[in-house]
C-alpha cells in the first residue's frame, strides 16, 4: 500500500494532503530512511513519524449561497456547479466559495478529509467550468469514492466547443502534464510530466469549430483545456490557453465575423462537466447523471449551426497548426522529419510521432554514452602501454 494512503487509514483524523506535506518535508522513515509518498510500506512495517501534521484553523464561513443540488441522500450529493465559482479558498480568495455553500446547506454533515477548508470535497472543477460533481457526506463515502476515481469507476465526461476541427474525429490524448516552466500559472504537456489520459470523440464539426466529448481516464489540473491546445484546437473561449483572440486571427476571413460573436458568447472556456457516473459508495448500485448544456455553450451551438454549418469543405488540419511543444525546460521539441508514407497507411496521431520522437533521443543518448565509453576505453588502453620512464607531451 501507498506510504500517503497507509498513514491515512491509521490516522483518520489527518486529510491525506496534510499527511502527504509532512511525507514531502521528510518526517516519515523507515529504518532512518525517508520516504517517498509512492513508497509501499511493507507488511509490520516500523515507521517513524518525526511531527506530525499541524492541523490548520478554519476560517472558512458558512455563506448563504444558492446552489442547484441534482441528487442528495445521507451520503453523498450531486451538485450542478454554476460558472465563475472557485471551489474552495485560496490564492486570496476566500468569499463565495462552493465549500462556503456547502458549509451552509449540509451543516456538519460532511466528509472532513480533505480538512475543514474544503468540506466534501473529492474532485474539482476549475472557476469557469460549470457542470457536475459529486461530493461526499461522510468519511466512509469519501473514501470509496476516491477508490472509484482512482480505479476509473467514477466517470466524468464533459462537453466543449473547440477551434477547428479533429484530425481524428475520435481518439485517445496521452501526454503527460506539468506546470509550464515558462509560466508558472499555467500547465503544460511535457515529457517529465505526470500521465494524463483524455478520450475524446466529436458530436458535431462545424467550418470554423467543433462540439466534442471528453471523458478523462486522469484528472490533472487543466487537463482537458491543456490536451485540446495540445492538438492545435484550444477551447473556445479559453483565456489561457489562445482560445480567445488568439484564435480569432486564425480563422478564414469569410468566418472571421461569426467567430468574433462566437467569442462574445463565451464568458471564458466553453467546457462544461454535463455526465457523471459512479457506483453508490453504500449500496453499490450505479448511478448515472446528466445536464443540458448551460446557456453560453447553447448559444454557441445554435450560432454555428446557422452560421458554420458547412464542415465538409474543410481539412481537419487546415484551420490550426499543430502547437509548438516542450519536452521540459531547456529542451524544444526538435520538428519531425517528414515521411513520405505508403497511401495505403494511415497517418500517425501527434501523440504517436511525439512518441516516436522521445524513442529517437533516447537511443541518440544512449549511442553517444556508447561511443564516449568507448573512446574513454581507448585513450586507458593507450596510456597503459606508455614506459613508465617516458613523459610524453614535453
Amino acid at each position: 500500500m501507498r506510504l500517503d494512503k497507509y498513514l491515512q487509514l491509521r490516522h483518520p483524523e489527518y486529510s491525506r494532503m496534510d499527511l502527504q506535506k509532512i511525507i514531502a518535508e521528510g518526517k516519515v522513515l523507515l529504518n532512518g530512511k525517508v520516504l517517498q509518498k509512492n513508497f509501499q510500506v511493507p507488511e509490520n512495517a516500523e515507521l517513524e513519524i518525526l511531527q506530525m501534521p499541524v492541523k490548520e484553523e478554519s476560517f472558512l464561513e458558512p455563506e448563504n449561497i444558492p446552489l442547484n443540488i441534482i441528487f442528495e441522500d445521507e451520503h453523498l450529493a450531486v451538485i450542478n456547479k454554476p460558472r465563475d465559482m472557485v471551489m474552495h479558498p485560496g490564492n486570496g480568495i476566500s468569499k463565495g466559495t462552493l465549500a462556503a455553500a456547502l458549509l451552509w446547506h449540509f451543516k456538519n454533515s460532511l466528509s472532513k478529509i480533505n480538512g475543514p477548508l474544503r468540506p466534501g470535497i473529492l474532485h474539482r472543477l476549475d472557476k469557469d467550468t460549470p457542470g457536475l460533481l459529486v461530493v461526499a457526506k461522510t468519511d466512509l463515502a469519501h473514501r470509496e469514492l476516491t477508490r472509484q476515481l482512482e480505479e476509473r469507476v467514477l466517470e466524468r465526461t464533459y462537453k466543449a466547443a473547440i477551434w477547428g476541427i479533429l484530425r481524428d474525429r475520435e481518439g485517445t490524448i496521452d501526454a503527460p502534464i506539468e506546470r509550464d516552466p515558462r509560466n508558472r500559472l499555467k500547465m503544460a504537456v511535457q515529457a517529465n510530466g505526470k500521465t494524463a489520459v483524455t478520450n475524446y470523440k466529436t458530436l458535431e464539426a462545424f467550418s470554423i469549430a467543433s462540439f466534442v466529448e471528453f471523458k478523462l481516464d486522469t484528472g490533472r489540473t487543466h487537463q482537458i483545456r491543456v490536451h485540446a491546445r495540445y492538438l492545435g484546437n484550444p477551447v473556445v473561449g479559453d483565456p489561457i490557453y489562445e482560445g480567445r483572440e488568439e484564435s480569432t486571427k486564425r480563422i478564414d476571413t469569410i468566418y472571421r465575423q461569426i467567430a468574433e460573436k462566437l467569442l462574445e458568447i463565451a464568458p471564458a472556456q466553453l467546457l462544461q462537466s454535463y455526465k457523471i457516473k459512479f457506483k453508490h459508495p453504500k449500496t453499490k448500485k450505479a448511478m448515472e447523471f446528466k445536464i443540458e448544456e448551460d446557456e453560453p455553450l447553447k448559444q454557441a451551438l445554435d450560432l454555428l449551426r446557422q452560421n458554420a454549418s458547412d464542415a465538409k469543405n474543410y481539412s481537419p488540419l487546415q484551420l490550426f497548426a499543430p502547437p509548438q511543444i516542450f519536452a521540459n525546460p531547456d529542451d524544444v521539441e526538435l520538428p519531425l522529419e517528414e515521411v513520405e508514407e505508403e497511401p495505403v497507411k494511415a497517418r500517425p496521431t501527434r501523440a504517436e510521432r511525439y512518441a516516436a520522437t522521445k524513442i529517437k533521443r533516447a537511443l541518440k543518448r544512449e549511442r553517444n554514452l556508447l561511443r564516449l565509453k568507448e573512446k574513454a576505453q581507448k585513450e586507458a588502453e593507450i596510456a597503459a602501454k606508455i614506459p613508465f620512464y617516458i613523459t610524453p607531451n614535453i
